[in-house]
């Protein structure tokens, strides 16, 4: 009798628990997001700190914190607060991911686990108000972050510094305390169907809180170089292993 080969993909969900998975895979679809970025110039010595060999910091010393409202296929609308950086990877300008806290634990569990995205739970708020936009973020009783961005006057899509493709550190410690990661990696993930569809810029405020669980006051801000709002729709698809820590 003929027997079957067996299939190379087993028959678990795409994410756990079995019963009802968190998660669904990749593309997601993000529509009218809006989102409020700083940029900011840091300590070189803080931020080489930061971002992991083989990637090459910025040599202005630039970083970025942004708070966003998405709404999304998938996930659903949730707030993100995001610290991120330029880096440099194979002579290409990419961002990576430093630090994230957000309000929904389908997108903490699908951005760790699928993308290796820094993701924590906590607590955001975001408003306009007259020609300002505010957002705050709070773990543990504490305001971890404060940011606001004045709208003075309209800019333009490119003058959002930056690249399409986001490098993050994908770690997951090995159950067993004497045995290396099961996985340490930095992956890639470039988003694709980006439309901006607004874009106001102005002089803009940053402030760090501190808080014992959450040492974002060790990030020296040494001169706020100003922000934007904008809105805009992305398609976050999958990605690929760009550096394998354990080979």
């Amino acid at each position: 009798m003929a027997t079957k080969k067996a299939s190379k993909k087993n028959n678990h969900p795409y994410s756990t628990p079995a019963l009802s998975g968190v998660y669904r895979e990749p593309p997601y679809e993000y529509r009218d997001s809006s989102t409020a970025v700083v940029q900011f110039e840091t300590d070189a010595q803080t931020l080489r700190n930061l971002v992991p060999e083989p990637l090459k910091p910025n040599k202005d010393n630039f970083m970025f914190v942004s708070v966003t409202d998405f709404m999304s296929s998938g996930f659903g609308r949730y707030l993100e607060a995001h610290i991120f950086t330029h880096a440099t990877f194979k002579n290409r300008v990419v961002n990576y991911s430093i630090y994230l806290v957000l309000d929904n634990d389908v997108a903490i569990c699908g951005g760790r686990e699928i993308w290796g995205f820094p993701k924590k739970l906590g607590r955001l708020h975001m408003s306009m108000t007259d020609d300002v936009v505010s957002a705050s973020t709070e773990r543990g009783g504490i305001e971890l972050l404060k940011i606001a961005v004045q709208m003075s006057e309209f800019a333009k899509p490119e003058e959002l510094s930056g690249s399409a493709e986001w490098i993050t550190r994908k770690y997951i410690p090995s159950v067993s305390l004497n045995t290396p990661p099961d996985v340490d990696q930095l992956t890639s993930t470039i988003l694709t169907n980006i439309n901006i569809r607004e874009v106001y810029k102005g002089p803009a405020t940053l402030d760090f809180g501190n808080s014992p669980a959450d040492r974002l006051i060790e990030i020296p801000i040494k001169k706020v170089l100003g922000g934007f709002y904008y809105r805009a729709d992305i398609t976050l698809p999958d990605g690929v292993v760009a550096h394998n820590y354990l080979k």
